[in-house]
């Protein structure tokens, strides 16, 4: 193989890495918003949810190795970006319902 035909392998390898993980955070975040919806707080994790964004950021890393190191597409950055805020926000919004709740002692 030459250099380009390798380039263009873990370019493509990388790209389907970032969607796989991408999908997987942004579906379980999605998933956990329509619990938090249903009043089902009970079932949701503070863990599980910083596991969420550590994927998300590894997601990130990845999508700017690849924009940088192989030419990937940018678009793959800005999706990992909307992902990372996405399930960032849904964190604080857990931590802080979950705090304010336990403050009003309901």
């Amino acid at each position: 193989m030459t250099k380009t035909q390798i380039a263009k392998r873990r370019n493509k390898a990388l790209n389907i890495a970032v969607i796989v993980i991408d999908t997987i955070v942004a579906v379980r975040v999605l998933f956990n918003f329509a619990m938090t919806l249903n009043n089902n707080w009970d079932d949701i994790r503070a863990q599980v949810l910083m596991v969420l964004v550590s994927a998300a950021m590894v997601a990130l890393f990845l999508a700017l190795l690849n924009n940088m190191k192989y030419k990937g597409h940018p678009s793959y950055v800005l999706a990992s970006v909307v992902v990372l805020g996405l399930a960032a926000l849904f964190l604080i919004y857990v931590l802080l319902a979950v705090s304010f709740k336990g403050l009003a002692g309901i």
